[in-house]
């Protein structure tokens, strides 16, 4: 009879403390959840803001005022496009001449 008992409040402990396992982990598990959640949240406030921030920056008079600012602009036309695929392969004709060390 007393060894019945044993196993009987050995069993309820057992099962108790898988209970109380349980328990925490699933606490954890929301605290876990919770944290990435406040994270996500932050994200998205910083991401609001510089969308916000975007959004200044290219409105068209803005857009406009900095393109006055650099001054007359001219389409990239045919000469101006032959000009710089000549620079390029002058230029890397030279780092294929270079002579190695």
């Amino acid at each position: 009879m007393f060894a019945k008992l044993c196993v009987l409040i050995l069993g309820v402990g057992v099962i108790g403390v898988g209970l109380l396992t349980t328990r925490q982990l699933r606490i954890q598990a929301a605290h876990e959840l919770a944290a990435v959640q406040r994270r996500v949240a932050e994200h998205d406030r910083e991401l609001w803001m510089l969308r916000i921030e975007i959004a200044e920056r290219t409105q068209p008079w803005v857009v406009a005022q900095k393109i006055e600012s650099m001054g007359p602009m001219e389409p990239i036309g045919v000469h101006r496009l032959t000009e710089y695929a000549q620079r390029e392969i002058e230029r890397s004709v030279t780092i294929v001449e270079a002579p190695s060390p």
